[in-house]
């Protein structure tokens, strides 16, 4: 009967201590969000065609950027293909109803740029070290200014824009390391 009980103590702190170490370390220090047109941040497309060839169009973008801080002890992802840290914005309803009005996507959806001529970029740290902070940054672009065959998709009114701009944290912005989800932060936690 004593083995069985020190057995079961046992098994009841190896369930504890894996269920603590189970928790994720990462803490979203800072989110902003800004509608930007800046080459210097987005890049260019480039026109192959037509009576402006080798001229470059900037597309408009929604642009998030983020601070997170590893508070743990161990580090946070694995140099690598897939095994470092990726974001991902996963939009709630409202969100993806004022993208799809706005923009007649859901711009979130990798999928959905398929002939717009225009897509999506990030830029992040894979790996954080104990106690380190990474900058991350995720940008959605909603069109170009001008007209041109290649990039069909024309950006917004302003005001359809500060339409998207206000409800740009209404989602969550989701960690995944080694392609499993390790951390959920609610954005509008951190709208203004």
């Amino acid at each position: 009967m004593r083995f069985c009980s020190i057995f079961i103590s046992l098994f009841m702190v190896l369930v504890f201590f894996s269920a603590c170490s189970a928790e994720s370390s990462l803490e979203l220090v800072d989110a902003n969000v800004d509608i930007v047109k800046d080459k210097n941040l987005l890049g260019s497309i480039g026109i192959t065609q037509g009576e402006r060839k080798g001229e470059e169009m900037v597309p408009t973008a929604l642009f998030y950027e983020f601070t997170i801080k590893n508070t743990g002890h161990k580090t946070v992802g694995i140099p690598g293909i897939d095994k470092g840290i990726e974001l991902k914005i996963e939009p709630k309803e409202e969100l993806k109803l004022a993208s799809e009005d706005v923009i007649g996507f859901n711009i979130y959806n990798p999928d959905d740029y398929y002939d717009s001529g225009v897509g999506f970029g990030q830029s992040f740290v894979s790996v954080l070290k104990s106690d380190q902070k990474g900058q991350y940054i995720l940008n959605y672009d909603l069109g170009v200014s001008e007209e041109n065959s290649q990039v069909p998709l024309l950006v917004p009114s302003k005001e359809k824009l500060d339409e998207l701009k206000k409800h740009s944290f209404n989602a969550f912005l989701i960690v995944i390391i080694d392609n499993q989800e390790i951390e959920r932060f609610d954005l509008e936690e951190f709208k203004d």
